[in-house]
């Protein structure tokens, strides 16, 4: 069993749009293997010269570099209305051609409807959603197949969205549809609120995980108290010979595009300085390898 590590750039910033060369820096000088970004507006814009610098950058400081995203309202690819789902469609066909011309090979999030949902309509029919997504996303895999790029979908908790919320439900989703380029995205911090027995649905999932994101229940970083919690994640990974990535997805300052979108409504540092989340960010990453590979 051997695994890559990264870090959700999110950690750091206060808005979605950044400028991540700092970063990519930081998350190498950390020991990290992978900085997670969203995908950025050049990407969308096919602007091969700038998708090419970055690519440099990060593979100078041994950086991969993968892609995670929740598409705005004005792209859902399970809206009743068909404009917006072809909207969604054309992004995700546009966003893999980017990736694939950076040399990465994962796009994941919330690829299935929008995020975060805004609950502004009573949904009575939730079937209707499924489906329609589900069209959408025959339509884009083909392309992340031709590019070798694989499709990880998030399962989130209720409040975030509505569509899938459970590992059940991720796998009966994907199952309607026959391709190896997507997989799920499981994130224990929704499968905190959503699943009785995480342990159980990360091995229910078993070769149908494709990506993983982790962070404490309230979305702090991953901490030593809990060892007995973390041991329970590891072993689960390690009986299913997970071999994916581990991307450690904590979000403790509020302010910004980040902090809104993510409910972060009061600091969960302890006020930390950047030096401090640094620190405590190097010493998270120490914790859970040795808990995959020394125990």
């Amino acid at each position: 069993m051997e695994n890559k590590f990264g870090i959700h750039y999110g950690y750091w910033v206060r808005n979605w749009d950044q400028d991540v060369k700092v970063l990519i820096k930081k998350a190498s000088k950390l020991g990290f293997d992978i900085l997670e970004i969203n995908p950025p507006p050049f990407m969308i814009n096919l602007s091969k010269e700038k998708i090419k610098d970055l690519k440099k950058i990060a593979e100078d400081n041994e950086i991969e570099l993968t892609y995670c995203i929740g598409y705005p309202a004005h792209m859902d690819m399970a809206s009743p209305n068909e404009k917006i789902r072809k909207a969604g469609q054309e992004y995700t066909k546009r966003v893999l051609e980017s990736i694939h011309y950076s040399g990465g090979n994962i796009l994941s999030g919330i690829l299935y409807s929008y995020w975060p949902a805004l609950y502004t309509e009573q949904i009575t029919d939730k079937m209707s959603y499924i489906e329609r997504s589900l069209q959408s996303l025959e339509e884009v895999v083909k392309v992340a197949e031709n590019y070798n790029v694989l499709l990880a979908l998030e399962i989130v908790n209720r409040f975030e969205q509505f569509i899938i919320n459970t590992t059940e439900e991720g796998i009966d989703f994907i199952n309607n549809i026959d391709s190896p380029n997507l997989k799920l995205l499981l994130d224990i911090f929704h499968m905190n609120i959503e699943e009785d027995n995480i342990s159980l649905a990360l091995k229910q999932a078993d070769n149908k995980l494709g990506h993983l994101h982790i962070s404490e229940n309230n979305r702090k970083i991953t901490k030593k108290e809990n060892v007995n919690f973390w041991t329970m994640i590891t072993k689960a990974l390690k009986s299913i010979n997970y071999e994916g990535r581990i991307i450690f997805e904590p979000f403790v300052k509020p302010g910004g595009q980040v902090g809104n979108d993510l409910r972060i409504w009061h600091d969960l540092s302890n006020n930390a300085n950047e030096k401090q989340l640094d620190s405590s960010l190097k010493d998270s990453l120490q914790f859970i390898k040795s808990l995959l590979y020394n125990s």
